[in-house]
């Protein structure tokens, strides 16, 4: 249960971050971004709901949009072990499902574990271009 609300403090406290930053690459939050032009976020939404076509919920822990049109889609996980494949494979396919629901957007996936990462999960994350974080970064 405390994994529970460390995880949900930091999708809260990350999403303030993201509100109070005037023009900031998301480098400054995330290792492996590949986008590095300065985002101008202009909403910030927090545990923001999807569906699939079957009709599986998901959620988006933190989704921040810029003036010009690129939207940050952030996954937060606070767990005892570090974060495993099935969890990034589980991030990717909501990164999917919103890109076909939105395909006027650009994405810029990020993971944020504050449990770290195993070697594949990493691996996984820089193989499909999700930012990773291990804690929220301040500058």
């Amino acid at each position: 249960m405390l994994n529970n609300l460390v995880g949900k403090f930091a999708e809260h406290q990350l999403a303030n971050e993201f509100r109070s930053r005037k023009r900031f690459t998301l480098s400054a939050f995330f290792q492996g971004v590949q986008d590095e032009s300065k985002l101008n976020v202009v909403d910030v939404w927090e545990r923001v709901s999807l569906q699939r076509d079957n009709g599986k919920r998901m959620e988006i822990d933190v989704l921040a949009e810029s003036s010009c049109g690129r939207v940050v889609l952030v996954e937060v996980k606070k767990t005892k072990t570090k974060t495993r494949l099935k969890a990034v494979e589980g991030f990717d396919e909501k990164v999917i499902v919103y890109a076909r629901q939105f395909p006027d957007k650009t994405i810029l996936p990020a993971f944020l574990s504050l449990g770290g990462f195993t070697r594949q999960a990493m691996r996984s994350c820089r193989e499909q271009n999700i930012g990773t974080a291990e804690r929220i970064a301040y500058f």
